[in-house]
C-alpha cells in the first residue's frame, strides 16, 4: 500500500469523524431549542457555528483531494510509470473532487445565508 493511499485513507476517516461528531452536535442542539434550553439567537449562533465548521471540512477534504492527484500524477511523472492505477487514481480522486466542490458550493450558500440570519 502506498504512502498516498494510507494519507487519503486516514484523512477519509478523519473527516467521517468529524462529520459524525458535528452531526450528533447539531442534534444535540435541536433537542435542547426543542426542550426551550437554547433561545432563538444562541441557536442561529450554534447552527452558524455547525454550518462553519461543515465548511471547513469539506474545504479540507477538497484539499486533500487535490494534494492527492498532485501526488499521484508527481508519482508518475517522477517515475515514468503511467500505468492503469494512475489514471484510476485520478479519475477517482478528480470525481470525488467534483463532487465535493458542487457540494462545497452549496455549504457556503448555506453558510452566506446563516450568516445573514444570525446577523439581521
Amino acid at each position: 500500500m502506498s504512502l498516498i493511499t494510507v494519507v487519503v485513507m486516514v484523512g477519509g476517516l478523519v473527516t467521517t469523524w468529524l462529520v459524525r461528531r458535528s452531526r450528533r452536535a447539531l442534534a444535540r442542539l435541536l433537542l435542547d431549542e426543542r426542550a426551550g434550553r437554547v433561545g432563538p439567537a444562541e441557536a442561529a449562533r450554534l447552527r452558524f457555528e455547525h454550518v462553519r465548521r461543515s465548511f471547513l471540512v469539506g474545504r479540507a477534504a477538497c484539499g486533500l483531494l487535490a494534494v492527492s492527484i498532485v501526488a499521484v500524477v508527481g508519482r508518475a511523472a517522477v517515475s515514468g510509470s503511467w500505468g492503469a492505477a494512475t489514471g484510476y487514481y485520478v479519475a477517482a480522486f478528480g470525481a470525488l473532487l467534483l463532487a465535493g466542490l458542487v457540494m462545497l458550493w452549496r455549504v457556503h450558500g448555506d453558510l452566506r445565508r446563516s450568516r445573514a440570519a444570525l446577523e439581521g
